[in-house]
């Protein structure tokens, strides 16, 4: 990965057209339950300070306990397949996808003109999407984007349009360059999101504190994650006995494995053929076909998903898969950017 005097490399996974399809079960895996002792230190959630729209509060801190404060919480609405928030672009009301598995933010152009943003004369972003074709878009100046009670800025975010076949009508994405200052609770199903901050070193001089999900009294497991420099979250997982890198990419909307790899596990061409599902498009407008195939078991921890249908197509990444919104719907997840784990919650269905 290479950037260029007057240039910053983003590289935006946004798959769209993909449509959900049947899942497999959920086996039983060993797993621990969440003895949180951090919860019986804590404040009380007040669900009056929880709200999801702009109105002020008497704390900024909503909720805190040796290891981690809760910043913001905000709702999530899955529009067919993309998770979307409410945030304020230089005080201006708007609506963003979530999107893990891109290294940096997004603005749409519509909404670099209609929110009061300037252009950055001297900053292009050298922008690849799962295609792996570049191209050059503008920067342009931010003074403040707020998710919640979270406050970013000032920003220097780069403007293209996003795929307009399927996706929501957003103002933009927000990428790991954000999302990744903060540990991410997401629940999908209850649609919320969470932002915390994460006091470790505080949390390291408190004896018995929990570093785990706050307030998560069922059971959950704890994975590995490992994190890019550049944001983006990646874990591994299991498909067939194989051991596959998988991204956290909320800008997917299935679980999508790249075909060399499906190749690579001894599914066949002429299989992939005929179980053709249609065209995905990037943010860098490349079109792709892409494929349904039915594996046998896919693993994540000590999780197992039995005879799971994922997509096929090629993707020009460093991934093996991408673990989409199809799979985040169906856990309560939180990503901790700073001790690099992930947690995860299976929702009862």
């Amino acid at each position: 990965m290479r950037v260029r005097r007057g240039f910053f490399l983003l590289r935006c996974v946004l798959l769209i057209s993909l449509f959900l399809f049947p899942l497999g079960g959920v086996g039983k895996g060993v797993a621990f339950a969440a003895d949180n002792k951090e919860a019986s230190k804590s404040e009380k959630i007040n669900a009056e300070q929880i709200n999801t729209d702009t109105q002020t509060i008497k704390d900024k801190a909503l909720y805190k306990t040796p290891c981690h404060t809760l910043i913001a919480r905000v709702s999530v609405d899955n529009k067919d397949g993309f998770l979307v928030i409410p945030v304020a672009i230089n005080g201006h009301d708007a609506r963003m996808i979530i999107d893990t598995g891109a290294e940096g933010s997004l603005l749409s152009p519509a909404a670099s003109v209609l929110f009061d943003t300037s252009h950055e004369t001297e900053r292009w972003t050298l922008m690849h999407g799962t295609g792996g074709v570049g191209r050059l878009v503008p920067d342009v100046h931010v003074t403040s984007l707020r998710i919640g009670f979270a406050q970013f800025g000032p920003l220097s975010i780069p403007v293209a349009a996003l795929p307009s076949t399927s996706t929501p009508r957003v103002a933009g994405l927000i990428g790991g360059d954000l999302l990744s200052r903060y540990d991410i609770e997401l629940d999908v199903s209850q649609h919320m999101m969470a932002l915390w901050q994460n006091n470790l070193a505080a949390c390291q001089k408190e004896k018995g504190a929990q570093t785990g999900p706050v307030g998560w009294r069922y059971i959950y497991r704890a994975v590995p994650l490992t994190i890019t420099a550049h944001h983006r979250a990646f874990v591994t997982v299991s498909l067939d006995g194989h051991s596959l890198r998988a991204l956290l990419d909320t800008g997917a909307r299935a679980r999508v494995l790249a075909e060399r790899v499906a190749l690579r596990l001894g599914v066949s061409a002429k299989n992939l053929a005929a179980e053709k599902g249609g065209v995905t498009q990037g943010v860098d407008a490349h079109k792709e076909a892409y494929y349904w195939h039915k594996f046998h078991l896919f693993q994540i921890g000590q999780e197992q998903d039995l005879y799971p249908t994922l997509t096929v197509t090629p993707l020009q990444d460093t991934a093996d898969m991408l673990l989409g919104v199809e799979w985040f719907a169906r856990h309560r997840v939180w990503i901790s950017y700073q001790t690099k784990m992930l947690y995860i919650m299976p929702i009862e269905r």
